[in-house]
């Protein structure tokens, strides 16, 4: 029995015969569809003169009317293949269709609210943040450097010495014969702290931050060497006015609102909904029963 029915299933007759059923099954469908009233498919102007628009840009120039016709073909061989599968349910469980409807979804919300600003919104938004937009703290200092390359072993020992001289005075003369050459100079005016930063490290510019002015600090280590340093003024940083900081105010607000309405329309739609969140025991118990 087992034998005859390997020797059936092996048949080429068979086979045909069961992808005939599959095909007549599938055709029957369809037919019947198209003796049902046929779905109406309606492409406004204002879409076909967006598909101009988007080949224009592309292109550098209007399509032709050819061109145009095939544009309008292709937008309703999506539609109809978009229309089919979501009826076939090929729309679920695809994280990549989920995830372009959510992008749609809050780029909707962001139009909503890509109003643009008034002065007493820009300004109340400066006042309120003011971090983001203070300027930075500037530095003007000397140094004394110490090459890394140059001394090397005896790079600790002559720190030590120049330690010892520097922090008996605080003039500022007298100290540019005691280090080595710095190829960016021995004198920095109102440097920003970032620049600083960039200059000589990360570390270098932390130190620096907190050092009082008006005497020698040190030795302060770079990516270069060591460093005595003498801070002669610290500028504070200041809040701009409107005026000079608007546009990247502008940008700012705009972003923080398109964040507020994404959020805003999702608290929104989830309202509307019941969450059930299963555990790993439910869901198992859940299949089970089935």
């Amino acid at each position: 029995m087992v034998y005859a029915l390997k020797l059936l299933l092996r048949e080429p007759l068979l086979h045909f015969l069961v992808l005939g059923a599959i095909l007549f099954g599938l055709f029957g469908m369809i037919g019947k569809k198209d003796a049902e009233a046929p779905a109406k498919i309606i492409i406004p102007a204002a879409r076909v003169a967006t598909l101009a628009d988007g080949f224009a840009r592309t292109w550098r120039r209007p399509p032709t009317e050819q061109e145009l016709h095939g544009l309008v073909e292709e937008y309703i061989r999506d539609e109809i293949f978009y229309r089919e599968g979501r009826a076939a349910g090929l729309d679920r469980d695809d994280f990549v269709i989920r995830r372009r409807v959510r992008q749609k979804m809050e780029f909707l919300a962001e139009d909503m609210a890509a109003a643009e600003p008034s002065d007493e919104q820009l300004g109340a938004y400066l006042a309120s943040n003011p971090e983001r937009f203070r300027t930075e703290d500037r530095l003007t200092f000397r140094h004394v450097f110490l090459s890394a390359t140059r001394r090397g072993s005896a790079l600790d020992d002559d720190a030590r010495q120049i330690a010892d001289a520097v922090t008996r005075t605080s003039a500022t003369a007298g100290t540019a014969t005691i280090g080595d050459p710095f190829l960016l100079g021995d004198e920095f005016g109102e440097m920003a702290q970032s620049d600083v930063a960039r200059t000589f490290g990360d570390g270098f510019a932390k130190q620096l931050s907190v050092a009082a002015p008006g005497r020698w600090q040190g030795p302060i280590q770079s990516s270069f060497g060591v460093h005595f340093v003498f801070v002669d003024k610290r500028t504070t940083g200041t809040l701009p006015p409107l005026d000079t900081v608007r546009e990247a105010v502008r940008q700012e607000w705009l972003n923080a609102r398109r964040i507020e309405a994404q959020q805003t329309l999702y608290r929104t739609l989830r309202e509307h909904y019941e969450i059930v969140l299963e555990t790993p025991a439910k869901a198992a118990a859940s299949e089970t029963a089935r």
